[in-house]
């Protein structure tokens, strides 16, 4: 009886909604399909398909055979400038919530937008004369500095 009542129940929020976005949609399409696709982009936007062509030469002949056009294909790089490895300082303080301490010349991975990388970090503290003494460990309730050889 409740699945009954439920399921024929009155439209949601979310129902309506999408309901004048399909309207929307469906008067664009009469409106603008006479349009050049250029003259169309401007009013409607790109459509799906309509945002990159790219050309690649000497394809093996199995990822025609094999391609899926359901299943997409990232294409990605790296600029001149992303490449380049070089010291990094950082200044860093141990979250509350982890509970073993970081020591120096331990490994760690980092995970930086697409990147993925591991290195040694050394900790150093600096003192009031200006010079960074290293640490064995991070310091329990404070900042510490950090430096390691990766991405720049």
């Amino acid at each position: 009886m409740f699945d009954a009542e439920y399921d024929e129940g009155e439209s949601t929020y979310f129902d309506d909604l999408k309901g004048e976005m399909q309207k929307e949609a469906q008067l664009n399409h009469v409106e603008f399909e006479d349009q050049d696709d250029e003259a169309r982009v401007q009013y409607d936007g790109f459509r799906p398909g309509m945002y990159v062509r790219v050309e690649i030469e000497n394809v093996p002949c199995e990822f025609v055979q094999i391609f899926d056009p359901h299943y997409p294909i990232i294409l990605g790089g790296l600029g001149n400038s992303e490449g380049n490895v070089g010291h990094v300082q950082m200044r860093l303080k141990k979250h509350r919530w982890y509970k073993k301490i970081l020591k120096s010349q331990d490994p760690i991975i980092f995970s930086v937008g697409w990147r993925r990388f591991q290195t040694i970090l050394l900790y150093y503290i600096e003192d009031h004369n200006g010079r960074q003494r290293l640490l064995k460990y991070t310091p329990q309730h404070m900042h510490c500095g950090a430096a390691f050889w990766g991405k720049i």
